[in-house]
């Protein structure tokens, strides 16, 4: 049986399936765009999903608090519930090699 409880909901398959979810909710399409391709879920908790953006553009976006309460708002629809947003920036070439270690 697989456990479906909040602190064990996803695995990394699932991050992305969010991801995809949340990216296609975004209706503002330079945001969109901006995300695309530079987002990354880190880990989600029972109220937070922790995001990691390899690109200056996001961390901008991010940065506006209008965007970050929008992008919450379309998270918190594809979750379901009220969630929180956690966003850290590293550049590409960091992230990669972390990755690959």
């Amino acid at each position: 049986m697989v456990d479906t409880t909040d602190e064990n909901i996803i695995n990394e398959g699932g991050f992305e399936d969010i991801l995809a979810q949340l990216i296609e909710k975004i209706d503002k399409p330079s945001i969109k765009s901006s995300l695309k391709d530079s987002l990354i879920i880190n880990k989600i908790t029972s109220d937070s999903v922790y995001f990691i953006t390899i690109s200056k553009v996001a961390q901008l976006i991010f940065s506006n608090k209008e965007h970050m309460r929008y992008i919450e708002d379309k998270l918190s629809e594809v979750m379901g519930k009220t969630m929180a947003i956690d966003v850290t920036f590293e550049n590409k070439e960091s992230y990669f090699t972390r990755k690959l270690s």
